[in-house]
């Protein structure tokens, strides 16, 4: 499926807002958090957006243990 530039940019927008005022209380909220950031990723991804934007996001671990919710905030 493919969206628009205007479409990408709105859901990137919406995404970003939705990290910044998100608070980690709990493992859903960490694992909402990490989802968003992926999305985040694909999404800017199909923009064409330079390379270094997305640096702090490459870290984000696909498997493996859980890490603790202490943590999170070094996103």
């Amino acid at each position: 499926m493919l969206l628009s530039r205007t479409s990408i940019e709105v859901l990137s927008d919406l995404i970003e807002n939705r990290l910044s005022i998100m608070s980690v209380g709990d493992q859903d909220d960490l694992r909402e958090k990490i989802a968003l950031k992926r999305a985040l990723m694909e999404l800017q991804k199909d923009s064409d957006v330079p390379a270094g934007v997305l640096s702090e996001f490459s870290n984000i671990p696909r498997r493996g243990r859980r890490r603790k919710v202490g943590s999170a905030e070094t996103f």
